[in-house]
């Protein structure tokens, strides 16, 4: 599957949208320049990434499922794709599209590593057992995954199935918790739900057609689409267990590579 560089057809007709947004509110008088752009839409990832951490704490306190706010952080987190089009990728800074995911790399490693607090809020949100190690698996992969996708495939179709399939990773693991009937598990993986794998599967899907539309990227047929869905499923399902988003990723960059582009 082709991907689009970020250098050549975005930045002729997608970048710097933010401005261009600001301008057609009347909210400036003239459009900013692309460092400032960048630098305002990166600042807007950071209030958005904000947000997403302080309702996934309200989710675990009221509804008492830790699982459920990890998930539901894990989605937000994917979803990071949908501010690209505010960059302006005729400059550098379209590179402080990865600012928030390099900032909690490091403050994970910390917390999971060093300080091992397990009465930490990141500990309760984003761990099934409150155990700061568990930082160092999902959570960890996750946002080092963002860094290289943000860096490596901004704006292209790569980059936006690899983080559909999280999209569907995180589908599989709520339908699994609230409607899984037909429980199976593999070597080495972790307990899974038919029902959670058809999730991750359409999940994954939507993810990619969302993602496409909402950066304006040409969309991918329903054939294409399906291997692309199939194929979440079937690594979410038997990769080694905290290691799914490790093997999604490498499992989703291949499959893109290899599947042609059908407009």
């Amino acid at each position: 599957m082709d991907d689009i560089p970020p250098s050549s057809s975005y930045s002729a007709s997608g970048g710097g949208q933010l401005s261009a947004f600001l301008m057609g509110h009347s909210i400036i008088a003239r459009p900013l320049t692309p460092l400032h752009n960048n630098v305002a839409s990166a600042l807007l990832t950071v209030a958005y990434v904000k947000c997403v951490m302080e309702l996934g704490a309200v989710i675990r306190i009221r509804y008492g499922q830790p699982e459920l706010s990890r998930k539901f952080i894990h989605l937000c987190a994917c979803s990071f794709v949908v501010w690209w089009r505010l960059f302006d990728a005729s400059h550098w800074g379209w590179r402080l599209n990865v600012t928030v995911p390099a900032v909690m790399s490091i403050r994970l490693l910390y917390k999971g590593a060093v300080l091992k607090d397990p009465y930490d809020e990141d500990v309760h949100t984003m761990s099934r057992t409150s155990s700061p190690s568990e930082l160092l698996f999902g959570p960890l992969q996750m946002t080092l995954i963002m860094v290289y996708v943000g860096l490596t495939k901004f704006m292209t179709h790569t980059g936006l199935i690899i983080m559909a399939s999280f999209v569907g990773d995180a589908a599989a693991a709520v339908v699994g918790l609230h409607y899984g009937r037909h429980r199976y598990k593999v070597a080495f993986g972790g307990e899974k739900s038919v029902e959670g794998s058809i999730g991750c599967c359409l999940f994954t899907m939507i993810g990619i057609f969302c993602y496409c539309y909402m950066c304006c990227l040409d969309m991918i047929e329903l054939r294409p689409l399906f291997v692309l869905g199939i194929t979440s499923a079937l690594v979410e399902a038997t990769a080694l267990k905290n290691w799914d988003n490790f093997f999604l990723c490498v499992a989703m960059e291949l499959m893109s590579l290899h599947l042609p582009k059908m407009i």
